[in-house]
């Protein structure tokens, strides 16, 4: 009995698609500076900050990754853990990100 409920939560469903390759260093880092890209572009000609959904509309048409990947690449890029130091763009609320204030002189603390 054991056995037979085993073997069938192993099954797969139709819909299922297996998962792609993993991206490379070399396609992570190129991802997270498109993200960075995005949010500055967003920055200099609305001055407020990137949904994560306008972000990914910039992104889409410079990469074949999806957009969890893109969304992973957005909060790796604001946060200091991978970036080595002080990130470029900085996660406001979930989902909207701005220009790190603290690159031009400015407090992320108002």
């Amino acid at each position: 009995m054991t056995q037979q409920l085993l073997s069938g939560a192993t099954e797969k469903l139709p819909c299922w698609r297996p998962q792609g390759i993993p991206i490379t260093e070399q396609e992570r880092q190129q991802l997270m500076q498109y993200c960075i890209e995005a949010v500055f572009s967003i920055h200099n000609t609305e001055h407020r900050p990137a949904q994560l959904s306008e972000i990914w509309n910039i992104v889409k048409a410079k990469t074949h990754h999806g957009k969890r990947t893109v969304d992973r690449r957005v909060n790796e890029a604001a946060s200091p853990l991978f970036t080595g130091g002080k990130p470029k763009i900085v996660a406001v609320s979930a989902g909207l990100y701005m220009v790190n204030p603290k690159l031009f002189g400015g407090d992320t603390k108002k």
